[in-house]
């Protein structure tokens, strides 16, 4: 059963706390100042330094949001939603701490709220939008006891750490335990694992889902799981909209899909060449113009717009904060080189990768193709997801890209699933040296033309790197 949306949104304003000055605030705050003068991030290196001094140091900075925190989480969308989500805080009259780079671990978080403090230790802001790993959510909950939790969604993604998606779910609902009194969860009404977690705890849940029409939006071939998460046996699905998200229900006990609290019925595109959203929210209907492309994307918007219902932004404000929303963070995000746009978007598991790959698709059938893999402690080191992702989109019905070059420390193991996938050999360039590789890439797309770059977390870092010493974008703590 759904929470009460008056009860749900009901927050007792805490007075807020005093400095959080100690020696290792002043560790972590004096090694951000010098990796921005060195040129480096110093989204990690303050925040791991800080915690080893202060182990309580994200709860001592995180009780002084007078208005708390929201913690997102789940295996794709953390970042575009928490962007859009501090978006749509910020037009709501919030003052915001984010951590805007989309470093999610621990000590990422730790150096956002040094970031955001004065060399007193005195948070500026007043709420907190936290993108969270789903591994670190149980501690980082703990120590910030959220005011809101939003729950994208659970795909199999880097087992070598997590192993099966219910070590996963396990872990988000150990995080959903340190829910502050009065709190909300905003969850994917669509995926059957996030559903199931109201049955463990009912108060102050806001679901959203999708429900527009069967036909380009019905996915095949999905290798997730449909097991029903209580009983174990095979849901059935009226309509499947992104690998196992849809709408479904369990044969053989009582388990289906929540009604959501917030509906896309319909979407058109926009006179701006975005997308119209029709939306539906407890049998009021209302639009709202949305920037950015892909069907993923539209999960992201409305994980985003239910938490600012919950927060009760006001609806001109949301207009005004989807309105300016931009692709963040390597997440179709664009820049301009030499009279050529590219467009850098991550990959890390299958699910993410093949609708990547449909939105370029989407743009043109012979696209041309920069895939950076590497396989590094903070990219996952098991790379058997290439091999689960739809590369074979590439090469369906005759098409070809225009270009393909591979790179990174598994640049072969990149050619070969190509291949695999039916693209031409004469289409494949192999060079590891990421630098090369992007030069390669820019030879290879004629002026006027887009470099569609797929890179993993580490290979990403790296060639925004390159591309700021080319004089192409900002260095990413400054996005």
């Amino acid at each position: 059963m759904n929470g009460d949306h008056n009860r749900g949104t009901s927050f007792r304003r805490r007075a807020p706390a005093g400095g959080s000055f100690s020696p290792g605030f002043l560790v972590g705050k004096l090694l951000l100042g010098a990796t921005r003068l060195l040129g480096r991030g110093g989204t990690t290196l303050p925040g791991r330094a800080a915690l080893s001094l202060a182990p309580g140091l994200i709860s001592s900075l995180g009780r002084q949001l007078a208005q708390g925190s929201i913690l997102v989480t789940g295996t794709n969308g953390k970042t575009t939603t928490a962007y859009l989500l501090a978006g749509l805080m910020k037009q709501g009259g919030f003052g915001v701490v984010h951590n805007h780079s989309g470093s999610n671990l621990s000590w990422g978080i730790a150096s956002s709220l040094i970031e955001s403090s004065s060399w007193g230790g005195r948070l500026r802001g007043d709420l907190g939008v936290l993108e969270v790993d789903e591994g670190f959510f149980p501690v980082v909950a703990q120590d910030l006891r959220p005011r809101g939790v939003v729950v994208t969604n659970i795909f199999r993604d880097q087992l070598d750490r997590f192993g099966t998606v219910e070590k996963v779910r396990e872990k988000i609902e150990a995080g959903l335990g340190f829910l502050e009194e009065g709190g909300f969860k905003v969850i994917n009404a669509d995926d059957p694992s996030l559903a199931s977690l109201e049955s463990s705890r009912t108060e102050y849940t806001w679901f959203y889902g999708l429900e527009l029409p069967a036909g380009r939006d019905r996915l095949t071939g999905s290798r997730e799981k449909t097991a029903c998460p209580l009983c174990r046996a095979t849901l059935e699905y009226r309509q499947v909209y992104l690998a196992h998200l849809g709408r479904y229900r369990c044969p053989s006990c009582r388990f289906q899909r929540p009604e959501p609290d917030l509906k896309l019925v319909a979407r058109e595109p926009a006179p701006d060449g975005g997308t119209l959203l029709d939306l539906d929210f407890r049998g009021e209907r209302f639009k709202l113009a949305y920037p950015l492309l892909g069907r993923y994307n539209l999960y992201n918007a409305l994980a985003a717009i239910s938490c600012a219902l919950a927060m009760k932004v006001p609806r001109q404000a949301m207009e005004r904060a989807l309105a300016a929303a931009a692709p963040t963070f390597g997440r179709m995000e664009r820049f301009s080189i030499n009279g050529r746009q590219l467009v850098m978007a991550l990959i890390k598991n299958a699910v993410g990768a093949g609708e990547v790959l449909q939105t370029i698709l989407e743009q043109g059938k012979e696209p041309h193709l920069l895939l950076a893999i590497n396989n590094k402690a903070a990219d996952g080191t098991d790379i058997s997801w290439l091999w689960e992702a739809d590369f074979e989109c590439l090469a369906a019905g005759g098409a070809q890209p225009a270009s393909a070059t591979v790179s990174g420390t598994r640049a072969e193991d990149m050619a070969g699933r190509l291949k695999e996938a039916g693209v031409a050999p004469d289409r494949i360039q192999v060079e590891k040296r990421l630098k090369e590789s992007l030069l390669k890439g820019l030879a290879s797309t004629p002026k006027g033309g887009t470099l569609y770059i797929l890179p993993t977390y580490t290979a990403m870092l790296e060639i925004r790197s390159i591309l700021n010493r080319m004089g192409v974008g900002r260095p990413f703590w400054e996005t």
